[in-house]
């Protein structure tokens, strides 16, 4: 019994005797096994896509193992990756280093670049060749890792940006509009480009494709309006995108919109306005009627009084006395003779005594009325 206490005694006496010189060996040995680890490699290949993009990052994550040539995409744009003579879309990349850095590189998402190309004149060239001594160095998973491509080498070829400026007109602009009853309202007539003219940025040989005759390559969707009086819509290229098209800025077309109305069928009395003619033609022109039945458009606070009428004989009591058809006679111009009949076309006259705050366009006849005037002797 006592000889068991005495080892124990003993054990944990050289277990703690002397600690520095234990620490110190303890120490070494893990520095030893990350020497020994650091210098078991190991390699991995990995198949990538080829791409290339812009100077300014997007934001874009989802994107899988690539390898992006970094190009200057005011100037050229990439058109496709060749291996020789033939074209390719994938690289297989090596990786090969210490054992934990593969291990490591396993679980995250390969991005390669290639970004020493900005700075190149671009004015002629039309390829860039690159090899794995193009890529970044300075990717922190990759640093002490080896990078070999299979194919070693590859091609890019690239092509010259052009810009096309182009004045906005509807000849240019086809305008689709949501439904038939918005197409009615819509004046295409008062069409506003801001800005005026737009560019289109794009390959050269694409660019020149559409300075060709032919039907239009920018449209406008114009969907829905409401009970606003105006309507926007974006300018944008209905063709052209899959040849690498742009615009430099998105311009933007404001119409005009017809107010919502209403057809009401009234009875409604002639005024005829001879104060051009001379002094003794006045009074001579009479229509063969007094009044005429005839269709109106109404809109705003016009339609808003008549569909609130309660029945078709209020609503033609309140036309008899506030609305009219006025026939408006002009000057005839030095040696034309006044004949004894003239047809004038007609306009709706909503008087003040109405007092309503009413838009020409919000009062209008549904359709062309002609009057015939008549030379009394």
């Amino acid at each position: 019994m006592k000889a068991d206490r005495f080892r124990v005694r003993a054990f944990w006496a050289a277990l703690v005797s002397d600690p520095y010189r234990k620490l110190i060996a303890i120490l070494l040995a893990i520095g030893l096994w990350f020497f020994i680890n650091g210098q078991i490699t190991g390699s991995v290949s990995r198949t990538v896509s080829l791409t290339w993009v812009g100077s300014v990052r997007t934001g874009e994550e989802n994107f899988g193992d690539r390898l992006a040539v970094v190009l200057p995409t005011d100037r050229v744009i990439g058109r496709r990756f060749m291996n020789g003579d033939a074209e390719i879309q994938t690289v297989t990349v090596r990786l090969s280093g210490p054992r934990f850095k593969i291990d490591a590189l396993a679980n995250i998402q390969l991005d390669l670049q290639i970004a020493g190309f900005t700075g190149l004149d671009w004015s002629s060239r039309r390829d860039i060749e690159f090899t794995a001594a193009d890529i970044r160095p300075d990717i922190r998973a990759l640093q002490e890792v080896q990078i070999e491509l299979d194919p070693p080498r590859i091609r890019l070829e690239v092509e010259r940006l052009d810009a096309y400026q182009v004045r906005l007109s509807l000849d240019v602009v086809e305008v689709d509009v949501g439904d038939e009853e918005l197409g009615k309202r819509l004046r295409l007539d008062t069409a506003e480009f801001q800005p005026a003219t737009v560019t289109i940025l794009g390959p050269a040989s694409a660019i020149q494709k559409f300075r060709q005759p032919g039907p239009k390559f920018l449209q406008a969707h114009v969907l829905r309006v409401g009970l606003d009086r105006q309507v926007s819509a974006g300018v944008e290229l209905s063709a052209g995108k899959e040849l690498g098209l742009r615009l430099a800025e998105v311009p933007t077309v404001t119409f005009q919109v017809l107010p919502v109305t209403q057809v009401f069928t009234l009875e409604l009395p002639l005024v005829v306005d001879d104060l051009a003619l001379e002094p003794g033609l006045r009074g001579q022109y009479r229509p063969d009627e007094s009044s005429r039945r005839v269709r109106i458009r109404a809109g705003g606070q016009l339609l808003l009084l008549l569909a609130n009428l309660p029945s078709d004989a209020r609503r033609q009591e309140w036309a008899a006395s506030n609305l009219r058809l006025l026939v408006v006679v002009p000057r005839l111009e030095a040696g034309s003779e006044y004949r004894s009949e003239i047809v004038l076309e007609a306009r709706l006259l909503l008087l003040e005594t109405s007092q309503l705050n009413v838009d020409r366009t919000e009062r209008l006849l549904d359709e062309a009325v002609s009057v015939t005037l008549r030379r009394q002797p």
